[in-house]
Order: structure tokens, then C-alpha cells, then sequence
């Protein structure tokens, strides 16, 4: 189950992630499967445990501990921060804030 393809996840998503100083060296494309995972996990809102190891990881195996370890370390380190704001100034010509509210006092609560 592919949530983005590969050439996305490296150009937005591992750019902008940090990398451990210390401990074992993860190979790119075990960074790779490990966000798709948590993206999968951030769109479907489904249990850590459940998620469907077997149809990510193809090199190496991880457990859904090791999932939660980077994702819990990258937000930690604000490397989701970053990353957001790297995505929203790389496309900021295609974001139209004219209709943008960022909070619900303009909208009458009925």
C-alpha cells in the first residue's frame, strides 16, 4: 500500500528529517518504509499495533516500537515542524489564503 511514491518521501519528507548522532545507522530505504508507515498510520488513525508491518518493509523488518521510537524522536526535535514548513514555502504559490480561516470566530457557531 503505497501512501506516497518514493521520489516524494525522499525530495519532502527525508530532507527534512533528522538523523541520529549515536546508535546504528538506518539505510535510506528502512527511513523510507518507517515514514510511509507513519503516514499510513496518521491517515487511517488506526492502533500502533495493528498496523500492517508485512505490506511496509520490504528490506529490513521493524516492529511498531521502532515505529513509534522515530516518529516520538522526530517530534521531539521539532523535525515535523520543520517539515511542514519546508512543504508549505515550497508550494506557497499554489496555496490560496483568501479563503483561509484559522480560527472560528468568522463562522457563526449555529
Amino acid at each position: 500500500m503505497k501512501i506516497l511514491d518514493k521520489d516524494n518521501i525522499d525530495r519532502y519528507i527525508l530532507a527534512n528529517l533528522s538523523v541520529g548522532e549515536t546508535g546504528k545507522a538506518c539505510s535510506k530505504e528502512l527511513m523510507r518504509e518507517v515514514v510511509a508507515l507513519i503516514l499510513y498510520r496518521l491517515k487511517t488513525g488506526c492502533q500502533l499495533r495493528m498496523l500492517p508491518l508485512q505490506q511496509f518493509f520490504t528490506t529490513e523488518s521493524l516492529s511498531w516500537q521502532g515505529t513509534y521510537y522515530h516518529f516520538n524522536e522526530w517530534v521531539k526535535d521539532g523535525s515535523w515542524s520543520k517539515l511542514w514548513i519546508a512543504i508549505l514555502s515550497a508550494h506557497k504559490d499554489k496555496l490560496d489564503l483568501s479563503s483561509m480561516q484559522l480560527d472560528g470566530s468568522h463562522t457563526p457557531c449555529k
